[in-house]
């Protein structure tokens, strides 16, 4: 999977410290899911920051840059 549409966006909104989570869903069918009222407890939440970082991580890439 490429990240840089995911990445793109959430540095978009790291820039304008948009107040939005996100859920991360990993594995075969992974999903990114951005939070505006609805979501359900069986998935991790994350800011834009902290789902730009873990991304990163999972490509070996560091920086938010």
């Amino acid at each position: 999977m490429k990240y840089s549409t995911i990445k793109s966006l959430l540095r978009g909104q790291v820039k304008k410290n948009a107040k939005v989570l996100w859920t991360w869903k990993m594995g075969k069918e992974e999903n990114f899911t951005c939070i505006y009222r609805n979501y359900n407890d069986n998935l991790p939440i994350y800011t834009p920051h902290q789902l730009l970082e873990k991304i990163n991580e999972k490509t070996n890439i560091q920086g938010v840059s």
